[in-house]
């Protein structure tokens, strides 16, 4: 049974868009552009994730996230255009499992949904293990404690303290962009313009490693203006990391 995905949008052509493009991806959508219609809709349907605008004619997305949370077992992505770490935060804080700018391509926002609906749809005490094993064959896998890295292919690298903390961001931004002073802070590092070209050149080195020694292209993508993003589906095992929570969202995918 495919999962129902709830698009909370007021942008008619957004909410059209992103509703097709889900569907093409083999999901039940329900859209709502407002906070009415998506109360209306929970009359009939139980969402297994819900994406919410936060700036909806009728109600505040960081609201509607909180009533989910609340209310209902399902993930909760925030897409939204306020891309400030304030408002970040604020998603998390009500609840949101993934928040990510409306500027995002629609593949992205299906790779950030796709770890999320597998951790809300296994059950049990053990889901975290459960969803590790599963997605093995089909994601990439960072363990916290080995400190590997495992590709889709079964290929698995070493990293240093260094790569793990930085692919460890990227991955918990679930498929978000983050800039460079944000993953140089999370490195306990001053946002310096030196330290930022050290990390471009450290993730450059990563990126070949990681190639050659799993035979699989990292997915870390970087675009001029806003940073680096993790675009691949991924797991997260192991202990956590030691990382600057004030800057960076840390939230675990396993």
């Amino acid at each position: 049974m495919a999962a129902c995905i709830f698009v909370v949008e007021d942008n008619e052509d957004l909410n059209r868009d992103l509703c097709e493009y889900l569907e093409i991806c083999g999901f039940d959508v329900v859209g709502c552009e407002s906070g009415q219609e998506f109360h209306r809709a929970l009359e009939d349907l139980t969402p297994t994730a819900v994406i919410f605008d936060v700036m909806l004619p009728d109600a505040d997305g960081f609201d509607l996230a909180r009533f989910t949370r609340n209310k209902l077992d399902c993930g909760i992505m925030m897409l939204t255009s306020l891309s400030g770490m304030d408002q970040h935060l604020a998603g998390y804080q009500s609840g949101a499992d993934v928040y990510l700018t409306k500027d995002s391509p629609l593949s992205v926002i299906e790779a950030a949904l796709r770890p999320l609906l597998r951790r809300v749809t296994t059950p049990g005490p053990d889901a975290a293990n459960e969803t590790a094993s599963e997605g093995q064959d089909d994601c990439w896998k960072l363990d916290r404690l080995n400190w590997t890295l495992t590709s889709p292919g079964g290929g698995s690298a070493v990293l240093t303290a260094g790569e793990r903390t930085i692919i460890s961001v990227l991955i918990d931004a679930n498929g978000g962009w983050l800039t460079r002073p944000d993953i140089v802070k999370a490195l306990g590092k001053a946002d310096t313009a030196e330290n930022c070209r050290n990390l471009d050149t450290a993730i450059r080195r990563v990126r070949q490693k990681i190639t050659k020694d799993t035979g699989d292209e990292l997915p870390v993508r970087t675009a001029y203006g806003r940073g680096y993003a993790f675009t691949s589906p991924a797991l997260i095992v192991g202990e956590e990391v030691d990382v600057d929570v004030s800057q960076v969202k840390v939230r675990s995918n396993a």
